[in-house]
């Protein structure tokens, strides 16, 4: 016996060391005159240096065009031609960089410095090939040179900072960063990195300070207070935290962050109750946007599965998040994972479908999810109108293509169904279950229509990417023996399947129905009174193939029974009525 089930749902507060990153965005404006940098020993002129030029802009344009393969020959070639240019030198540096050829773009990094020692880009440039290859030492270098060229920059003065703490020098970076302070003030970015190091150094006092110094200066400001609260979290000084937000709370009563802290501080402490309370308010506060709102819920997703008082609740914060965005389809898409999660797969799909009508709704994982449920629900027919939709909308999309195909062969439009999972077959990039998935239904649908040598080929290539799935190897060996055809190969299928699964009836009706294909019907029948007593309602095919085989073994009026069994089960009730007239009539 076959199985037509495809494997669907398989397709589907402590401190540490921050790892600091330079990030550059350097201009791909010209420095000077292409062919006339100031330290060229060779400088061109005339008719070359003309087409140095033409060939630098075409190189400058291709950079702007993010064209970096085409940039790179150009100043490749103009290297050749002025190799003391240093504007060239620098661009050959950074597209050696992005190819992560390491000695290369060192090098020309360096050259370019050494062409023009205060050319601060250039040095830009070097500090980045020396940040993208970790070379530290070298890198606070630079950036030494580059405060000394532009001491009011506070971006270098950052840089420099972080290229300390990088190097594990935390006393230079302190300096850096609090000479920065002197040049702009209190600022949030530099205060956290300050933050950050001290408790590297567990230097927790220093680091409250720091925290005490933003809320000094931006006394209104709740983040700053959060931050501190959550510090004190962080370390277990919870009457601290407590201190914080209430305090929070009271400067600014309908603010959510202080709702959340709270809340989050009561889960903590563990009083349920409170927690809930201050969550729903924050939820239910219009001035808490949906994209904060949307990881709060995520956060009780796992949590509410379990626990029936916290699943009510959330479902009442979802109502409050829906009637207060009744026009976000981020909303629908949160309650709708919520239902589907809990087997409300109706009013899933209908909050799905919302979602997607509304603007910016059509996500491909909302249409994802609306299949799924649909397949899983087996709503052949609105699979069949919404498969299709999500194709013209994500024609690469592999799944859609999937789906719509299980969907038409399930209505028996099984041409269609071959022609989606053909199609879609060019859409499956590295994931080879959903490809295996592919062929073991084109295979299917094509024993359906008789097209055996497709059938077969297709078998062989899902069988190729997993040669222990249990389904297709038992359904191979059915189709096999159903034709008569390889029958050695079938009982090889067959029995591979069942010491994968055993115990599975499906599977050991195809090894009896394989066995009384070759003629081996005392050993057909033990399988088949096997799958008999393990099989709580048998159907009419069951019942039909045990006849078959009562009936080679001598057992006629025994066999009789069994084409009762399955003429009153509706199974192929003319047949039936024949076998069952032939045998009481010899």
């Amino acid at each position: 016996m076959e199985n037509f089930l495809p494997s669907v749902l398989g397709i589907s507060a402590e401190w540490n060391k921050p790892k600091l990153i330079y990030i550059f965005v350097i201009s791909f404006l010209s420095f000077s005159l292409a062919g006339q940098d100031k330290k060229s020993e060779a400088p061109i002129s005339g008719k070359e240096l003309a087409g140095f030029n033409e060939l630098f802009f075409e190189a400058e344009k291709e950079l702007q065009l993010g064209n970096y393969s085409k940039a790179f020959e150009k100043f490749q070639k103009l290297y050749k031609i002025d190799s003391e240019n240093g504007t060239v030198c620098y661009h050959l540096g950074e597209l050696y960089a992005g190819q992560n050829f390491r000695e290369e773009a060192i090098f020309h990094a360096e050259k370019s410095v050494e062409l023009d020692p205060s050319n601060k880009w250039f040095k830009k440039g070097l500090a980045s090939v020396y940040s993208k290859f970790e070379i530290t030492d070298k890198l606070i270098t630079v950036f030494s040179e580059l405060v000394d060229l532009d001491p009011e920059n506070p971006d270098l003065n950052y840089e420099l900072a972080l290229a300390y703490a990088n190097n594990d020098d935390f006393k230079k970076a302190l300096e850096q960063l609090n000479i920065l302070e002197e040049i702009i003030g209190a600022n949030e970015i530099v205060t956290e990195q300050k933050k950050q190091i001290h408790l590297i150094q567990g230097d927790f006092d220093a680091a409250v300070e720091e925290s005490e110094k933003l809320i000094e200066a931006f006394p209104k400001e709740m983040k700053f207070r959060s931050s501190l609260g959550e510090l004190y979290m962080g370390n277990n000084l919870y009457d601290e935290a407590l201190e914080v937000f209430e305090k929070m709370l009271e400067i600014s009563p309908e603010n959510p962050r202080s709702q959340l802290n709270l809340a989050e501080y009561y889960r903590k402490t563990a009083n349920k109750d409170k927690s809930i309370f201050y969550l729903k308010k924050a939820i239910a506060n219009p001035l808490l946007e949906i994209d904060q709102k949307i990881p709060t819920l995520l956060s009780l997703f796992a949590a509410s599965e379990r626990d029936s008082a916290l699943k009510v609740e959330a479902y009442n914060m979802l109502a409050d998040v829906i009637k207060t965005n009744p026009e976000d389809p981020k909303a629908y898409a949160i309650y709708g994972d919520f239902l589907s999660r809990d087997g409300l797969n109706t009013k899933a799909l209908a909050a799905y479908k919302k979602a997607v009508r509304l603007e910016n709704g059509g996500k491909f994982q909302i249409w994802e999810q609306i299949l799924i449920i649909e397949i899983q629900t087996e709503q052949y027919d609105s699979l069949m109108l919404d498969g299709p939709k999500a194709i013209e909308l994500f024609p690469n999309q592999a799944l859609p293509y999937f789906f719509s195909g299980i969907a038409f062969i399930n209505r028996d439009e099984i041409l269609d169904g071959i022609d989606f999972l053909e199609e879609g077959l060019n859409y499956v990039f590295s994931n080879p279950r959903l490809k295996e998935q592919y062929y073991s239904q084109l295979a299917d649908a094509y024993h359906r229509i008789e097209e055996h040598t497709k059938s077969d080929a297709y078998f062989e290539k899902a069988l190729g990417i997993n040669s222990q799935n249990p389904s297709t190897l038992n359904n191979y060996a059915y189709y096999l023996a159903e034709r008569g055809a390889s029958l050695d190969k079938a009982l090889v299928l067959s029995t591979k399947s069942n010491r994968l699964s055993p115990k599975n009836t499906t599977f050991l009706d195809t090894w009896a129905w394989i066995l009384y294909k070759k003629g081996d019907y005392l050993e057909a029948l033990a399988k088949m009174e096997e799958v008999i007593r393990l099989t709580q309602v048998p159907s009419g095919e069951l019942f039909d193939h045990y006849g078959e085989i009562l009936l080679k073994n001598g057992k006629e009026d025994q066999a009789i029974i069994q084409f009762q069994k399955a003429k009153s089960l509706g199974y192929n009730t003319n047949e039936m009525e024949q076998k069952i007239k032939l045998l009481n009539n010899p």
